[in-house]
């Protein structure tokens, strides 16, 4: 496989958002969810309107696509937000990395076709690995195990959107914009539940900012380019990264260490991911 300077953009979004997991574990001892994605959705909009502000003024197209990927972004970042607070970094990383595998298969349905037989064969190692990483002895999934999974499903539907978008819209206006809808409606969501009060401390502080900046600021654009030149299917591949990026992450700075169940779990998921 050749890969182009496309390629090596797309590469470094997962481990922009490898972090992304570290930062959302910092930043859930002293917010909730939604107040998290208010926070990074905002800081990271402003940044770039400032920077750019001339240029990204959009079509009517162009909001239109902004905001379904802003109401996108805002269901896998409350799954991914809220599923954290019950499992562990790594465990998420490889759950939500279950994305690259998702979306060859809705692409497949939405072109009303079969997908091809490696990829059911995909499919099935996933499911293996999933219930290896995520069931319980009792044949239970954790709570926070199916909201990534919801997230990584969000997220698959994120990225075929995004491609039939860029086909209509400007890369860098739909890439912002979708940030600023993403964070008017989390500020909806934090006054509907009342959580007026943020309480942070430096470290979250710290997480806030790494995941508005690197995480989301810098991501998201990265990604918006990248996808011009680099199809859903590639991307889903070079999104197989991103599970390998957290379990390394959260050993070094948590020391999380995962069970010879869940390796054997992540094993499956990557062999699914890298075929």
């Amino acid at each position: 496989m050749r890969f182009t300077k496309s390629d090596l953009l797309m590469a470094s979004v997962p481990f922009a958002w490898g972090f992304s997991y570290i930062y959302i574990k910092w930043a859930l001892e002293c917010c909730t969810p939604i107040q998290i994605t208010f926070l990074r959705f905002t800081i990271a909009f402003l940044l770039l309107f400032l920077v750019f502000n001339k240029k990204i003024i959009p079509t009517k197209t162009e909001l239109i696509y902004s905001f379904f990927l802003g109401l996108m972004v805002l269901g896998f970042s409350q799954f991914y937000n809220t599923g954290l607070q019950t499992i562990n970094a790594s465990t998420a990383g490889f759950l939500a990395g279950t994305t690259v595998v998702m979306v060859p298969i809705i692409n497949s349905i939405l072109k009303g076709k079969l997908p091809e037989k490696k990829v059911i064969f995909c499919a099935v190692l996933v499911m293996c690995g999933i219930s290896f990483m995520s069931l319980s002895s009792e044949f239970k999934m954790a709570i926070g195990s199916v909201l990534c999974l919801c997230g990584a499903l969000s997220y698959a539907l994120y990225i075929i959107v995004t491609d039939r978008a860029i086909s209509y819209c400007r890369a860098l206006v739909i890439g912002i914009w979708q940030l600023g809808f993403t964070a008017l409606f989390s500020a909806a969501g934090v006054f509907f539940i009342g959580e007026f009060r943020f309480e942070l401390n430096g470290l979250a502080w710290a997480a806030i900012i790494g995941l508005a900046v690197f995480s989301s600021a810098y991501a998201y654009i990265a990604q918006t380019y990248a996808q011009k030149k680099v199809s859903p299917e590639r991307t889903g591949f070079l999104y197989a990264l991103e599970p390998i990026f957290c379990a390394i992450l959260a050993f070094i700075i948590f020391g999380e260490v995962l069970s010879a169940q869940e390796i054997i779990g992540a094993i499956l998921i990557l062999i699914s991911l890298f075929i």
